[in-house]
């Protein structure tokens, strides 16, 4: 069975563009193709069926017979994949060799082990995805099934737009602007557009760190797309050093926002609260961080899968975070942090805590490709928007965001950051040799019909 699809071509160096023709597509061809965008929609619904194992992490696992061969084509995924598996290992061994003290429950692993499964099986289909469809293509689909969990939050009714729709609208907006291929200028005005949008929203919402990652976003992208007035690239060291600049003024032009009331009543009382606790607002705002430290001070090890803290390790906790101006005896600490886990408000603290020594790799390992990703990009003017914001907020995450919230965006992350890394690999070294971006786009485009076109034994 075959399909006619119209696609554009290029008639020629003299000829018109913007021609069709109807190229006749297999049945096996669509058929993969609508098996990868179902896998793309399902990686963002992050519904769970049973003990943190997402429908969309189910699907990448049936398969992982399909995107384990082309997960291959990225450098660093296999890096990651081992890294993976020796943190599974570690997490297993410690709640054995802490089970005389901290005896660990089978439903504790299942539900701190099986999250982090999912996620992998997810970075593995999106992968496999965008070598069949284009990239904003499966972006919008994992954006639109984000929409279908966005209520299932907690706390979606203190505030839909801040608890439930403000990531999948931003991962949707910025995925609809990578669509726009053939005009860069076009895609320009469209993301400012976007960011625009979702900042003045996510501001009046009184979410204070998407708001700057927002704007984050939009002074790097207008910043990549300056003016070429050198023939040489700026440096990575030099961009890095650039984005930190602007975190920090951003950082403090937010505060003194908060705190004068522009972001509204709520964030102002809380900006007022966090910052004359601990001097600081992000201190203040994440007392988590005292009882990180002290806990590892305490157990340098970590705890692993599945194990519950003593009183002895809820006393350490509470002595770190009281260092910070906190008062831990309000009931958060034995509720939330110490309740029906160790959870410690972030994706470092949370990795150390459940893979010991490997989940701190694994966190800096995520670290580089976040800090590699902003670098390079700035650098060479090769990022997107999207990837942008998704480097800044995996950035955040890593120090103050909790794992569980923190791993569906991670996976997206995670399939955009290989991504690129694996284009930046296959490109020729002197920049004078660099294929021009519309170039680059025939040739993915080429790439995937040809890898469809190999039929059943490929795909």
């Amino acid at each position: 069975m075959a399909v006619a699809t119209a696609v554009p071509v290029r008639a020629g160096r003299t000829g018109r563009t913007g021609r069709t023709q109807r190229v006749e597509r297999t049945g096996w061809e669509v058929l993969t193709a609508l098996l990868a965008g179902a896998a793309a929609f399902l990686a963002g619904t992050d519904f769970d069926l049973v003990r943190g194992l997402t429908v969309g992490g189910l699907i990448g696992a049936a398969l992982a017979p399909v995107w384990i061969r082309e997960a291959s084509r990225y450098r660093g995924a296999a890096l990651g994949g081992v890294l993976l598996l020796a943190c599974l290992f570690s997490a297993l061994a410690l709640a054995t060799w802490r089970s005389a003290t901290h005896p660990p429950t089978e439903a504790g692993v299942l539900f701190e082990l099986l999250p982090v499964v999912s996620a992998a099986m997810c970075v593995g289909a999106l992968l496999w995805a965008q070598r069949v469809l284009s990239p904003g293509v499966v972006v919008c689909l994992y954006a639109v099934g984000s929409f279908m969990t966005a209520t299932m939050n907690s706390r979606f009714a203190e505030d839909p737009w801040r608890f439930g729709f403000s990531m999948p609208s931003t991962i949707l907006l910025l995925g609809a602007c990578l669509l726009i291929r053939q005009r860069p200028r076009k895609r320009l005005l469209a993301d400012m557009t976007a960011l625009g949008i979702l900042t003045a929203v996510t501001a009046l919402s009184g979410a204070r760190s998407m708001s700057a990652f927002l704007i984050m976003t939009a002074v790097l992208l207008l910043w990549q797309h300056r003016p070429k007035t050198a023939k040489r690239t700026t440096s990575a060291l030099l961009s890095l050093v650039l984005v930190g600049a602007l975190g920090l003024g951003l950082y403090r032009a937010l505060e003194g926002a908060a705190l004068d009331g522009y972001l509204g009543q709520s964030a102002q009382e809380r900006t007022e609260e966090q910052t004359q606790a601990a001097g600081s607002l992000i201190l203040g705002g994440r007392p988590e961080i005292g009882a990180t430290v002290a806990l590892m001070l305490h157990e340098p090890l970590g705890y692993g899968a599945g194990v519950m803290a003593t009183p002895t390790d809820m006393q350490a906790a509470k002595q770190g975070m009281s260092l910070l101006g906190y008062d831990p005896d309000n009931g958060y600490v034995e509720h939330y942090m110490f309740g029906t886990r160790i959870e410690v408000h972030s994706l470092i603290g949370d990795l150390w805590i459940w893979f010991g020594l490997a989940g701190l790799v694994l966190a800096g390992w995520l670290l580089w490709l976040a800090t590699i990703y902003l670098g390079r990009s700035m650098a060479h003017r090769t990022g997107t928007a999207l990837g942008i914001f998704l480097a800044l907020q995996l950035g955040w995450n890593l120090f103050f965001g909790p794992i569980i919230s923190s791993l569906p965006p991670l996976a997206l992350a995670l399939g955009v950051f290989l991504l690129q890394r694996k284009e930046a690999a296959a490109e020729p070294s002197p920049p004078t040799q660099k294929l021009p971006a519309p170039r680059r786009r025939r040739r993915d485009a080429r790439a995937r019909r040809r890898y469809l076109a190999e039929g059943p034994h490929r795909t």
